[in-house]
């Protein structure tokens, strides 16, 4: 099992960088052994590497909905492998294109794939997160623990059962 825990943004453009901001606190929350923290910024395809490497990918990213401002999404392998791709995020034109080629690429290597993110208020030049989405941000980083120890439990039972 090799768990990647994905944070994308710019945070240049304050709620636009939500994923990297949930990305670093949930390091220090929850440091793992066995789990990759990844500060994926705006990088685009130039972080396909590091999704093949996972057989469980958590992205973490503001997400565009008509939700209010602060809403949590959280989005399961099925919803973010939807042909045609979602457009979910500013930086759609990179994420979708990544997880179409993730998935022509890992088939179905990729055991559990998830995006956690929180609908963003403001997208203005500052690197402060708005009031709403900086309140959400401690549940995203609570939910995203549960994601990462309910992996990990299973990582255990397995090894446990192989044994």
């Amino acid at each position: 099992m090799k768990i990647v825990v994905l944070g994308l943004g710019n945070l240049l453009l304050g709620d636009e960088g939500v994923g990297v901001h949930a990305v670093r606190k949930l390091e220090q929350a929850f440091p793992h052994p066995e789990i990759e923290y990844v500060d994926g910024g705006t990088r685009g395809l130039l972080l396909l590497p590091f999704m093949e490497e996972a057989t469980h990918l958590l992205i973490l990213d503001a997400v565009y909905t008509t939700d209010p401002p602060g809403t949590i999404v959280h989005l399961k392998q099925d919803d973010l492998l939807a042909q045609p791709p979602m457009k979910f995020s500013a930086h759609d034109i990179a994420l979708p294109d990544l997880l179409s080629l993730l998935r022509f690429r890992k088939g179905s290597a990729i055991q559990d794939l998830q995006l956690l993110g929180i609908v963003p208020d403001r997208l203005d030049p500052t690197v402060e997160l708005s009031p709403r989405v900086a309140e959400a941000l401690e549940t995203l980083i609570q939910r995203a623990q549960e994601i990462l120890k309910t992996w990990l439990e299973s990582s255990t039972s397995q090894h446990s059962a192989e044994k």
